[in-house]
């Protein structure tokens, strides 16, 4: 088996590769019966891979909402963000694989209370889409759906892909606050430690984290050829 190197670090380079349009989205089945549905990622390419004409890739989120406890986060007010991470990798027949190139997108949920609807946002580098659902079947739906992705290969050999998706309920910003503060660092002018200003900050964050869901998906797409 190739070993794969360590990934870099995630960035906001979202601009490596666009996002295609939504394909139709598929049903999600939630779970019923006292079944026991687990998500996961999927990753299917478009066309003939056996002719050596792969098309674009497709990734796909499963059984999300099998959980209920998502559905209890949005209504009890926190934004649920799906962070898509999708890298186009070039086997090598020694050494390490190469990376060689990959696209990022985010779907934020959120629970609008006066509108009694979910609302999500899907933010790719080429902009914002905003769509919303009255029930939970609908969301579920709309989460389970294909995303069609530009990103194919350019150079002669053998390929794959590999995708992520990290569920969570916290933003970029409040995982960010709560890095510095266990790494140590202090904002200027901020005095008195874990008792300050920031210090309660982030306690509230370590609580709002207690006993939330987080998840976090991967998968890996058949080998396919590149052009040449």
């Amino acid at each position: 088996m190739r070993r794969v190197p360590t990934r870099p670090r995630r960035g906001r380079g979202r601009g490596l590769a666009l996002v295609a349009v939504l394909l139709t989205p598929v049903g999600v089945v939630s779970a019923q019966g006292g079944s026991q549905l687990e998500p996961r990622l999927e990753i299917s390419l478009t066309g003939d891979v056996a002719r050596g004409l792969p098309g674009d890739p497709m990734v796909r989120a499963v059984d999300l909402l099998a959980d209920d406890r998502w559905i209890t986060t949005l209504q009890e007010g926190l934004p649920v963000r799906l962070s898509y991470r999708l890298e186009l990798w070039k086997s090598k027949s020694v050494w390490f694989d190469e990376l060689q190139r990959l696209v990022e997108w985010d779907v934020v949920v959120r629970w609008e209370p006066v509108l009694f609807e979910f609302s999500v946002r899907t933010l790719t580098g080429s902009g914002m889409r905003e769509r919303r659902y009255a029930t939970r079947e609908a969301l579920a739906t709309a989460l389970g759906a294909r995303y069609r992705i530009a990103l194919r290969p350019t150079t002669a050999g053998t390929h794959y892909y590999v995708g992520s998706l990290a569920i969570s309920t916290l933003s970029d910003s409040d995982i960010e606050e709560l890095e510095r503060f266990l790494e140590g660092e202090r904002d200027e002018g901020q005095t008195g430690g874990a008792g300050g200003v920031l210090g309660r900050r982030v306690t509230r964050l370590l609580l709002r984290l207690a006993g939330l869901p987080r998840l976090r998906l991967e998968a890996r797409s058949p080998e396919l050829a590149g052009p040449g």
